[in-house]
């Protein structure tokens, strides 16, 4: 059986300010860094998203290098998605300066009949009410993916919560999960997120790593923290998590029957954790695009070694 992804998100136009340096005008949204890295295992990812008139044709020929299908982006007659970040001395804190979201806000996501059946269904982080679009267009997928950001939570989180229901597996950084809970607590943010019907939570932490949450067959809390790889500098942690969310889903993707166990959920953090320390290391997705599969093995096999312990 073929491991196929379709996935659904933003494709735009990034500004990145960390305390050191800019990058301007970059290519950005979390459908690019998503779809890359899912095809680290995945055999096919059709994308699904929009983009303006204003996005330059050699980043759609650049993404197409990486073997991720773009027949079914859409191009309309207006700005791009786009959004200017800046992040703080504590590089796993970051503000945005501005988001130009319009195309996403008023985009009318229309899956094509031929991507409707795709087993494994990707909403990578867009607005809400488009994943909800996307979600309730696809018919009876094994296995769903869905990520969200602090802006989008804020704006529709009625929609966000449908979003949960339709999720096997939902992400969300630290920040986002403890305001979207109203808590402090991760622990509680984590049970949150499940309360609302995934089966299984991943809270994101930056360079401290991530969190799984599930519940056992007696209804108690699992838990997995996993921790990052050591970066010696963070350029950029934009993508980052999107990163994390298309290999995990790749990861899983190749499972023979798409019914992820705890343990299979433990091993496909660890693989979309190394994935994601590539992206850290360059502006954009320029890591990202040059890492090879090889080049993934080494790291992956190093962090094993680091991160495995007996009694």
């Amino acid at each position: 059986m073929s491991a196929r992804i379709l996935l659904s998100g933003t494709i735009g136009i990034d500004t990145i300010i960390t305390p050191t340096d800019r990058a301007d005008s970059v290519l950005g949204g979390s459908a690019c860094f998503a779809g890359v890295a899912a095809r680290l295992f995945a055999d096919s990812v059709d994308i699904l998203s929009i983009i303006g008139n204003d996005f330059p044709g050699d980043w759609m020929v650049s993404l197409e290098r990486q073997h991720v299908n773009l027949d079914h982006v859409v191009r309309y007659q207006g700005p791009s998605f786009a959004w200017t970040g800046e992040y703080y001395d504590n590089m796993n804190k970051r503000r945005t300066v501005s988001a130009k979201d319009e195309v996403m806000v008023n985009w009318e996501v229309d899956v094509p009949e031929v991507l409707r059946d795709h087993p494994v269904i990707v909403a990578s982080c867009m607005v809400p009410a488009r994943q909800l679009q996307f979600l309730n267009q696809c018919r009876n997928p094994r296995l769903v993916l869905t990520d969200s950001m602090d802006k989008w939570i804020t704006r529709q989180p009625e929609m966000l919560d449908a979003v949960m229901h339709l999720s096997h597996i939902a992400l969300m950084n630290e920040d986002e999960a403890k305001g979207y809970a109203h808590t402090d607590s991760l622990l509680e943010a984590g049970e949150h997120i499940l309360s609302l019907g995934p089966a299984f939570a991943i809270i994101k932490q930056g360079e401290y790593g991530a969190s799984l949450f599930a519940r056992n067959a007696r209804g108690g809390l699992r838990l997995f923290r996993c921790p990052a790889w050591p970066l010696r500098s963070v350029v950029d942690p934009t993508g980052a998590g999107d990163t994390f969310l298309g290999a995990l889903s790749g990861y899983l993707a190749c499972l023979p029957d798409l019914t992820p166990s705890f343990d299979d959920v433990k091993r496909g953090i660890v693989h979309a954790t190394v994935a994601a320390s590539f992206t850290c290391e360059s502006f954009s997705a320029d890591a990202l695009f040059t890492m090879d599969r090889k080049c993934f093995d080494e790291r992956l096999t190093e962090y094993r070694a680091m991160t495995r312990w007996d009694w």
